[in-house]
């Protein structure tokens, strides 16, 4: 029995070792979590930290991206405490919204409440740079 107990695990070992070193056979596990087939990623660097900015730019933010219907999913997300070479945190703010496709999106683009919200935030920051994707099948 002990015998047939070590085998089984050196087997199992080694499955998950050729799983990982056979390249046609491992593959990255794609959701569905994140719905839509356009991301729009947004990343904010605030003019300042202070509370007053936070919390002007947060309830601008939230007064637009609650009420545009055109987006899928959001996500309002801060750096994480993390600390590799190949991480940027020196964003104050992000920003993912997923859309139903590139037209969505541009619909978004150009929504009155779109508009005013970098007519009334733009003030409070200072650099914005956005990354925009299409799911690959």
């Amino acid at each position: 029995m002990k015998e047939r107990r070590h085998f089984i695990r050196k087997l199992g070992g080694i499955t998950a070792l050729l799983a990982l070193a056979s390249p046609g056979k491992a593959k990255v596990k794609m959701t569905e979590e994140s719905e839509g087939s356009f991301m729009h990623v947004v990343f904010f660097w605030l003019v300042d930290d202070s509370e007053e900015t936070h919390k002007k730019f947060m309830s601008e933010l939230r007064k637009f991206i609650d009420k545009v219907d055109l987006i899928k999913t959001k996500h309002i997300g801060a750096p994480a405490d993390t600390d590799r070479e190949v991480i940027d945190s020196t964003w104050t703010y992000s920003l993912i919204l997923s859309f139903d496709s590139k037209k969505e999106q541009d619909l978004y683009q150009e929504h009155q409440l779109h508009k005013d919200f970098i007519e009334n935030a733009s003030s409070l920051w200072k650099k914005v740079q956005v990354y925009d994707s299409v799911k690959q099948k």
